[in-house]
C-alpha cells in the first residue's frame, strides 16, 4: 500500500521529517480463521489403537472404502466402521443439518472479509542544540481500520426489542421477549436446549425468535472486521553525547489510544498488569463501546544513561596516575535505566446474576457492565486506604432490569499503579597488556525496592464480594541484585 515520506533541512542545524503509510495485518492473526476451526474440519474420530489392553491392534493401517462413499469397511482401517464422514460426504449429505445441529456455531468465510489495516503519519523536528546536546519533538499518530475482535457476536437480539423490554417491565408487564412461545414451525430442526427434546414450554421464548439468526443460540463470525481504533502521540527526546564516552537520553511521551477492541487473546490478559481487558456490552452498538484502550499509558518518561567515569591515566581526575595506581582508580562507569510511566486504566465489569436481560439468555457473549451513580467521586477511596480500597465501590450498581449499564468499556477516570522503577548497575574494566580485559559488574534491578500495586478487584455486584475495589497483589519483582565477572581475551 502507499507510503510517502519527507525530509527538508531548514538549516545545518534542523530538520524536519514526516510520513504516511498504510500498513495490511496478515489476515490469519484470528485463530478462527484456521482452517482448524471451519466446520467442514470438525468431524472427528477417536483412533482406538487396541481394545484388549495392547494384546492385539484393533485394525490394521488399511482401509477399503465402500464405493461412492466414505465409510469404512467394518473391521478394516485404523477407525474401522466408526469413521464419522466429513460434513457434506455420505452417509451425512447434509451441510447444513450438519451445521444446525451445533447450537453454538462460529462461521468463517460466510462474509465479505474486510482486512484489517492500520494508517500511520507523523511529524517531527530534529535539532542540534550544541554541546553535545541533541533533540527532537514529534507528533505520531495511527488509526486502526477494520481491526478484528475475539468472537464477535452477531446473533444478539436488536436493541429496539431490549428498549421495548425495559419499557414493559417498568409498567409492569412481563416483557414480550421473555414470554414462551409454545408453537414454531422449525422446531424439528432446532438443537440441543431449543430442540424437540426440551418440554415445549419451556424451550422457546419469544426473543429467541428475534434474534438475525433464530435456529442458534449464539452465532460468531470469525474474523470479522468489525473495529477501529485511534492514536495520538507527543514523543519528545533529548540526548547527550560526552565527548570521554557515554550517553544520556531522556525520553518522553505523551498519548491516548482509543479503541472498541484490545486484543484477540483477552484470556492472556487477566493476570498481567494491565488487568484484564474491557469487554463488549452492545455488538449492535459498537459505538458505545469505544472509548479509552485497555492498553493505554497516557505518560511515559524513560532515562537510561551510560557513564564512563573521567577517573584513571589521561582522563580529568587522576591524569598522571600509573601502574597500580592507575589500575585501582581507572575502568569505573555506571550505566542503568529509569522508567515512570502512568498506570492501566481501570476495567470493570458486572458480574452479578440479577440482570434479566443477563439471564434471559438473549445477549449471546456479551458481558454487562454496571451502572454508575450520577455525580458519585469513582476516585475516592473509602476510609481513606487507597492501597486497600483503590476506589469508591459505592459508585457502582447492577444495571437496571432488561437495560444495559452506562459504565464505559474501559474507565477513563481510573487508573492502575504506575511504574516507578530504577535499574543500575556500577562495573570496572581492568586492561591487562592490550589483549586481556576482566571486568566485574554489581548490577541492581528494582533499586530501590518499590513495590507496583496491581489491579484492583473489577467485578461488580457479587454478592457479598468484599474484593470488589480492592488491591490485593503486587506485579513485578522486588529487588534484584546479582554480580558478574567477565573475561575477555
Amino acid at each position: 500500500m502507499p507510503r510517502v515520506g519527507f525530509a527538508y533541512a531548514i538549516n545545518p542545524k534542523t530538520v524536519i521529517r514526516g510520513g504516511y503509510g498504510i500498513f495490511y495485518i496478515p489476515n490469519y492473526v484470528s485463530f478462527g480463521t484456521n482452517p482448524y476451526i471451519d466446520p467442514v474440519s470438525s468431524a472427528t474420530t477417536n483412533f482406538f489403537a487396541s481394545t484388549n489392553q495392547g494384546l492385539t491392534p484393533s485394525s490394521s493401517l488399511s482401509c477399503q472404502f465402500l464405493p461412492g462413499t466414505f465409510t469404512c469397511i467394518p473391521g478394516t482401517g485404523p477407525f474401522g466402521a466408526s469413521l464419522v464422514a466429513v460434513p457434506g460426504r455420505n452417509p451425512q449429505p447434509n451441510v447444513s443439518q450438519y451445521i444446525l445441529n451445533q447450537n453454538n456455531f462460529s462461521a468463517t468465510g460466510y462474509f465479505v472479509q474486510k482486512y484489517g489495516y492500520t494508517q500511520q503519519w507523523n511529524l517531527n523536528v530534529q535539532r542540534d542544540l550544541g554541546a553535545g546536546f541533541f533533540a527532537e519533538v514529534a507528533y505520531a499518530g495511527a488509526r486502526g481500520v477494520h481491526l478484528p475482535q475475539f468472537n464477535p457476536n452477531v446473533n444478539q437480539i436488536p436493541d429496539r426489542f431490549v428498549q421495548q423490554a425495559q419499557a414493559q417491565y417498568n409498567a409492569g408487564q412481563v416483557p414480550t421477549i421473555a414470554q414462551p412461545v409454545l408453537n414454531y414451525p422449525f422446531s424439528q430442526f432446532l438443537p440441543g436446549a431449543l430442540g424437540p427434546s426440551t418440554p415445549l414450554q419451556t424451550r422457546l421464548i419469544q426473543g429467541q425468535l428475534d434474534r438475525p439468526y433464530p435456529q442458534y443460540a449464539g452465532l460468531n463470525f470469525n474474523g470479522q472486521g468489525c473495529c477501529w481504533s485511534n492514536y495520538n502521540a507527543l514523543q519528545a527526546t533529548v540526548n547527550r553525547r560526552f565527548q570521554n564516552g557515554g550517553t544520556f537520553v531522556v525520553a518522553y511521551t505523551w498519548s491516548k489510544l482509543l479503541s472498541n477492541t484490545d486484543t484477540l487473546t483477552s484470556w492472556l490478559e487477566g493476570g498481567g498488569t494491565t488487568g484484564g481487558v474491557g469487554n463488549i456490552q452492545d455488538w449492535n452498538n459498537l459505538n458505545g463501546e469505544y472509548s479509552l484502550s485497555s492498553q493505554n499509558i497516557a505518560q511515559r518518561v524513560v532515562i537510561s544513561y551510560v557513564l564512563d567515569l573521567p577517573f584513571g591515566h589521561g582522563k580529568k581526575f587522576g591524569g598522571s596516575a600509573t601502574g597500580i595506581a592507575n589500575q585501582l582508580i581507572s575502568g569505573w562507569g555506571i550505566d542503568g535505566t529509569t522508567v515512570f510511566s502512568s498506570g492501566f486504566p481501570v476495567k470493570i465489569n458486572y458480574g452479578g446474576s440479577a440482570s434479566k436481560l443477563a439471564a434471559s439468555g438473549l445477549l449471546g457473549q456479551s458481558t454487562l457492565r454496571p451502572d454508575v451513580a450520577p455525580g458519585c467521586n469513582k476516585g475516592t477511596s473509602v476510609n481513606n486506604n487507597q492501597v486497600h480500597i483503590w476506589f469508591n465501590p459505592t459508585c457502582f450498581a447492577a444495571p437496571a432490569a432488561w437495560s444495559f449499564g452506562d459504565e464505559s468499556r474501559v474507565d477513563s477516570t481510573l487508573t492502575q499503579d504506575g511504574v516507578n522503577n530504577w535499574d543500575f548497575a556500577a562495573f570496572k574494566t581492568t586492561t591487562f597488556g592490550e589483549r586481556y580485559h576482566v571486568q566485574f559488574r554489581a548490577e541492581f534491578f528494582n533499586l530501590f525496592n518499590r513495590a507496583q500495586f496491581g489491579a484492583p478487584n473489577g467485578t461488580c455486584c457479587i454478592s457479598n464480594n468484599g474484593n470488589f475495589g480492592v488491591v490485593n497483589n503486587t506485579v513485578g519483582n522486588p529487588r534484584l541484585i546479582q554480580f558478574g565477572l567477565k573475561f575477555s581475551f
